[in-house]
């Protein structure tokens, strides 16, 4: 390793999509505890963040080693986050800083030859050391099939929310969550759903469960797309403003759900975070990852395919779910499967690295919460992506207004030049309007002169043949 201090990079997909977030906060901070457990202090190791789509060259050059901290990066779908994995694997390559790939998600939808063969050129790649993934690890292997490094399966870090923030589930009796996105995740995902089917989806279910005497909260993960569908949705079915939440940080997300006695959702982390907190939760699946998890939790039944994304049923699964007074029950085993991965890797690759006994499940909890005040810091960072996301969005609307703006006054030119070309048209159809009466008019003076002439000539024909019969 390199320098005295040893230098650690976590490399994540920042979003205003604050699951995405909320995978970095939870993997940094059982990161800090494994280096803890294995007698690293904070003097010794410094942690450097760095988002997947902002490669910082130097920052990568000068690491000891490098976490990817979770979430979809080999999928194999519209995201494509393969050039910037291929980037920065290579730098770390080149320079032989050891990488490890922590609780990727990974899946085959709208696979291209050309993403599984970077997918397949990223992992043989000497600077991999260890890998883990938190859905499809056979699917996985036949990608990874030669290479030597570690390959495990773990929880994705947010299930591990509720020790991260050091909160409790407060669940309001009898207020369920419906979670909202954007209309085009379905589309991206290959769905036949668009935003009506989406807003109509959530009327039903709310009058639904309004009838049997439920509240309802509607939600977002954060994201400026899915908010706007939740603005539209509210004005349209004129939803009281007490029952619309617009997260702003991964920590409002995170208290949000912790609120409901139960969560309708698309989005797989408001899936998580009810997890973690022993909130059950039903899923319209739209993406192959969400059926993993709920296997893994042991409930596939609360993952409703395709057909069944209904308001009926959803209905029928929650009230189902909350008549057995039954409360959702973590599975430490579960949740310590990625910190032991983290535990090994980093034993394995770090030569400052104690070989110590591992945490139990009760010390890592109780270490994360002791850390809780730690990721207060996040809210402000959370903020201004989001600020960032919004002022995106904002100029590209701006720029496409702009655009729209220049090509109206380019239309408004073009009419304006057929207004005149029409008005001289119709000043040249009068001219000729004005010839053609002028024109008539001679000919009705000539046929009338002609008519007067052929009588004057019958007349004189007339008096000649009765002269000659005299």
């Amino acid at each position: 390793m390199g320098g005295m201090k040893m230098k650690i990079l976590i490399v994540s997909y920042v979003d205003d999509n604050f699951g995405d977030n909320l995978i970095r906060i939870c993997f940094e901070q059982l990161l800090r505890v494994v280096l803890r457990n294995l007698g690293l202090s904070e003097n010794e190791c410094q942690i450097e963040k760095m988002p997947l789509k902002s490669i910082d060259a130097d920052l990568v050059a000068g690491a000891d080693i490098i976490f990817f901290a979770g979430g979809g990066l080999f999928g194999m779908s519209y995201l494509n986050f393969f050039p910037f994995l291929d980037s920065i694997t290579k730098l770390a390559d080149e320079k032989g800083i050891p990488v490890v790939f922590s609780s990727i998600g990974i899946n085959n939808m709208n696979a291209t030859a050309d993403g599984e063969q970077a997918l397949k050129t990223i992992l043989r790649r000497k600077c991999i050391k260890a890998v883990s993934v938190r859905e499809n690890l056979d699917f996985f292997k036949t990608y990874a099939k030669g290479c030597d490094f570690r390959i495990e399966s773990v929880c994705d870090p947010a299930v591990w929310t509720q020790y991260i923030y050091h909160l409790r589930a407060t669940r309001k009796t009898r207020t369920i969550g419906i979670n909202v996105v954007r209309g085009g995740l379905f589309k991206d995902n290959q769905k036949d759903w668009g935003m009506t089917d989406e807003l109509r989806y959530l009327d039903d279910l709310r009058k639904r469960l309004e009838a049997d005497g439920f509240s309802c909260i509607f939600y977002t993960n954060g994201s400026v797309l899915d908010n706007n569908t939740l603005h539209y949705f509210a004005r349209e079915y004129k939803i009281p403003e007490q029952n619309l939440v617009y997260p702003q940080t991964t920590r409002e997300v995170v208290e949000t759900v912790a609120g409901f006695e139960a969560v309708a959702t698309f989005r797989m982390h408001s899936s998580i975070i009810a997890y973690a907190f022993g909130i059950p939760s039903v899923a319209l699946v739209w993406n192959d990852k969400i059926p993993f998890f709920y296997d893994n939790i042991g409930h596939p039944e609360r993952a409703l395919v395709f057909e069944n994304w209904d308001a009926k049923i959803v209905f029928e699964q929650i009230t189902a779910i909350l008549d057995t007074k039954e409360t959702e029950k973590l599975d430490p085993e579960y949740l310590m499967s990625l910190y032991n991965f983290l535990y090994r890797t980093v034993l394995e690759q770090c030569e400052k690295a104690q070989d110590t006994p591992a945490y139990t499940f009760e010390t890592v909890a109780a270490a994360l919460a002791a850390d809780a005040k730690r990721i207060e810091k996040e809210d402000t960072f959370d903020l201004r992506v989001k600020l960032e996301k919004a002022e995106k969005h904002y100029l590209a609307r701006f720029t496409e207004l702009r655009r729209k703006d220049g090509e109206i006054r380019k239309y408004q030119r073009e009419i304006e030049a057929r207004k005149k070309e029409c008005d001289r048209c119709r000043e040249d159809l009068r001219l000729c309007r004005e010839q053609m009466q002028a024109q008539k008019e001679t000919l009705q003076k000539q046929k009338e002169e002609l008519d007067g002439l052929n009588r004057m000539l019958a007349v004189r024909v007339c008096r000649r043949l009765k002269r000659k019969t005299k």
